[in-house]
């Protein structure tokens, strides 16, 4: 697909591609190459393929490969540097920074340091325990750098987003580590990583190859797994994005706010789940990635909250039953009904932590 596009479009492949190089979430293109000194791009042509695309400085001469190549013009490497499109560009930041500075434009925010690591998982805790989301992750024009690997970072794959700096040295997205040299890219790329690789200083311990205190997951050292608590925080912040400052009187279930405060939730809803939101016009149901919104009943919302906040479905069904004063056989039959018609699941359980204080 990636190799329809054509020259006249070379702002849209070079946006899309910039985008999936900041995140690190590989969506149209199979790896994307941010080459600093025009001495490299041959060899990185060379090993791209037709699914791939490189961001080259302005002014070479464009490579015989099948790769798609945009040109472009400044950088994106240290805090407050900008890299240029054509006359469109985004300027990196830092996530701290984020919250104070005057976002004028596009923006890339990057988790630089242990400090930035530890302010971005405080602020997913707060939105857990109150509701209140940092401004800067909600508006539409900042994009979070590395956000697969902030939320997985021991995950394995093959990295998408490299850089090749103007010395040959060839490292992963923003601030990631070092993997070698150009002259060795094809063997490089092909070699599965920790995420955690694309983190550099932003990497929680333990997640760097050879592993450390942080186990096999990941934990900060904080004996939590993060890994579905921020990808849910994450996927709500994209909900928020999508309503578009529709959001005054708006609360999401599981963040300071539940539809069903029975005391019983042994769960946590799935981090792909749809969320059920509180909203002037009552309860709704809206799905980040879908966009698709659907009005609920109170009682309706009652059975997705028990859905979404019990690891079996006969707590579920208990707690339906109670709620609504139905028997049991009916308080089977809704939540069964909701699990086929909402794309709802039954909750996951938290690792390393209890589940029965989900947020009230």
């Amino acid at each position: 697909m990636q190799a329809t596009f054509t020259i006249a479009e070379p702002e849209l492949v070079g946006a899309r591609a910039l985008r999936e190089w900041i995140t690190g979430q590989r969506e149209q293109y199979a790896r994307v190459f941010l080459v600093e000194g025009l001495e490299a791009t041959a060899v990185v042509a060379e090993t791209a393929t037709a699914d791939d695309v490189i961001l080259v400085p302005e002014g070479g001469e464009p490579s015989d490969g099948p790769a798609t190549e945009v040109p472009y013009s400044g950088a994106l490497r240290e805090v407050g540097d900008e890299l240029f499109l054509g006359d469109r560009g985004v300027e990196l930041q830092d996530y701290i920074a984020a919250e104070f500075v005057q976002i004028v434009g596009p923006t890339a925010v990057s988790v630089v340091d242990a400090d930035s690591r530890r302010a971005f998982l405080d602020d997913a805790a707060l939105a857990r325990r109150t509701g209140v989301f940092p401004s800067a992750l909600l508006d539409p024009r900042i994009l979070l750098a590395n956000r697969s690997a902030l939320v997985d970072p021991r995950m394995q794959e093959i990295p998408s987003a490299l850089r090749v700096d103007a010395d040959g040295r060839v490292s992963v997205g923003l601030r990631g580590e070092v993997l070698g040299t150009v002259d060795r890219l094809r063997e490089l790329i092909a070699v599965p990583r920790p995420r955690a690789v694309a983190l550099g200083e932003g990497a929680p311990s333990g997640t760097s190859p050879g592993g450390g205190d942080g186990g096999d997951r990941g934990d900060d050292g904080d004996g939590r797994d993060h890994r579905e608590d921020l990808g849910r925080y994450l996927a709500a912040t994209d909900l928020l994005k999508m309503l578009r400052g529709r959001t005054d009187g708006v609360r999401i279930c599981g963040f300071g706010w539940t539809a069903l405060d029975d005391d019983r939730a042994d769960a946590e809803p799935v981090t792909a789940d749809p969320f059920l939101l509180d909203t002037p016009e009552g309860f709704v149901l809206a799905d980040p990635v879908t966009l698709r919104r659907r009005l609920l009943s109170p009682a309706t919302a009652c059975v997705v909250a028990a859905v979404q906040t019990s690891r079996a479905p006969e707590i579920a069904d208990e707690r339906v039953s109670r709620e609504l004063g139905v028997p049991a056989s009916t308080a089977r039959t809704l939540c069964r009904e909701a699990v086929a018609a909402l794309d709802v699941h039954h909750g996951r359980a938290e690792v390393g932590t209890p589940t029965t204080d989900a947020a009230r």
